[in-house]
């Protein structure tokens, strides 16, 4: 049949702003937190925008206590962060997070250089969390 198209039609490709190439996401999954809520790219912006704006003082939270060396405090300001970064699809920090949890439940310490890397880490999914924001509109999930 001549003419004809396909239905229902196919949605359109996914084209980066400005007609760069879209790099992968290394340290997010951003179709972790669009399938979270129920494929509302606003809504999705909108959680983003909330880690943004309160993972930098869960994360000081976490900071503090490791280097007070309160136990308890490094278990459950970790525990809340990776909650956080879980919907982000974050899974190497919430790995990292979780990996804290335990040493501290079973050693009671915190590995030396665990917070400079942590905090890199971090870094990195903020950079990321920014960019999806951008950039991720749904079609890719």
């Amino acid at each position: 049949m001549r003419g004809a198209t396909a239905w229902p039609p196919s949605p359109p490709p996914f084209f980066p702003r400005h007609g760069a190439a879209m790099q992968a996401y290394s340290h997010i999954d951003p179709a972790v937190l669009f399938q979270a809520t129920g494929h509302d790219l606003e809504m999705f912006r909108a959680l983003s925008q909330t880690y943004l704006d309160t993972s930098p003082a869960m994360f000081a939270r976490v900071e503090q206590a490791v280097r007070g060396g309160a136990a308890q405090a490094i278990v459950h300001s970790c525990h809340t962060l990776r909650g956080t970064v879980a919907l982000l699809g974050a899974s190497a920090l919430v790995a990292r997070l979780a990996e804290l949890e335990q040493l501290v439940r079973h050693q009671g310490v915190a590995a030396a250089g665990w917070l400079a890397e942590t905090a890199a880490l971090v870094g990195a999914v903020e950079q990321e969390v920014r960019r999806s924001m951008r950039e991720y509109t749904g079609a890719q999930a």
